[in-house]
């Protein structure tokens, strides 16, 4: 399925859609930003399954407890730019989401919430910006072995040439699958459409291969270790039908910072804000508030 053919992203592409961008020099950064211009900074950090878009729950609720929130999406997700690198890094996340903040005059701590690789890089975030986050919730967070990254499947698909290969013949829709990251299907078919739209422009699954060879899906613990020598409060959810990280993960972090706030989602999945916002949302706002 190659990408000869598809619009690339242009400021003529991008006019008309929802949400604002803002040029930074990682690249175009489309993001929202809503709620009390006074209130707490509150930053949502999607992951590798869905866009900005897997905020579309909880914006709102979060707005309306009085916070200033921000979602973004990361660079090579939704109608953010698709940089042409072999490789997208920790480095490359972290550098997207502080010249963000900077260029939004969000200069005080922020209350940073991340989900899944979103998790990481939220993480990353504080370790390498001491002081700039308050708080962090965890969403089911990428920490230390992503399934299936020793196999022989993996090791084929990010190879140089055999990377290429796959991203050309595999179609679109199984890409943006989010069979495995959602149980409840009324919400599997409310937001899969709005996963598969980043598709439609050319870039998205050359990004795709350029977060699987980066290091942004290595072990992150050294800087999880760091969030815990910084004192910052952490809130890790965790959905008990979660079929993309094992629960084994979510103990191992656990065992990391043992002073963090743990509450599960029963027989949610791993979008487990999406699938069930109702009992996420009062959960996050309740942190958040501190």
């Amino acid at each position: 399925m190659s990408e000869k053919g598809k619009p690339s992203l242009t400021a003529e592409t991008r006019s008309g859609l929802r949400g604002s961008f803002i040029e930074l020099s990682t690249g175009v950064t489309h993001y929202e930003l809503v709620g009390d211009d006074d209130g707490p900074p509150v930053v949502l950090v999607h992951g590798n399954a869905a866009p900005y878009v897997t905020w579309d729950r909880n914006v709102g609720a979060l707005a309306d407890a009085g916070f200033r929130v921000l979602r973004y999406d990361v660079l090579g997700h939704g109608l953010s730019d698709r940089p042409d690198l072999r490789t997208y890094d920790k480095s490359l996340y972290n550098a997207q989401l502080a010249e963000l903040l900077s260029a939004l005059g969000i200069t005080g701590p922020v209350r940073a919430v991340g989900s899944s690789q979103g998790g990481s890089i939220a993480a990353c975030f504080a370790a390498e910006n001491p002081g700039k986050v308050a708080r962090l919730a965890l969403l089911a967070p990428f920490f230390d072995d992503l399934p299936g990254s020793n196999g022989l499947l993996f090791r084929v698909v990010t190879a140089r040439g055999l990377g290429e290969l796959a991203q050309r013949i595999v179609p679109d829709g199984r890409l943006a699958d989010l069979s495995d990251a959602m149980v409840d299907p009324s919400a599997r078919e409310a937001l899969q459409p709005e996963v598969l739209r980043q598709f439609e422009f050319e870039g998205k699954r050359r990004a795709v291969l350029a977060n699987l060879r980066g290091d942004a899906l290595r072990p992150a613990t050294a800087c999880y270790q760091r969030v815990k020598e910084q004192g910052i409060p952490v809130l890790l959810t965790y959905g008990t039908a979660d079929q993309k990280l094992p629960e084994a993960q979510m103990r191992r972090l656990r065992e990391l910072l043992p002073d963090l706030e743990y509450r599960e989602i029963d027989g949610a999945g791993h979008l487990a804000h999406y699938e069930a916002p109702d009992r996420v949302n009062p959960i996050l706002i309740g942190f958040l508030a501190g």
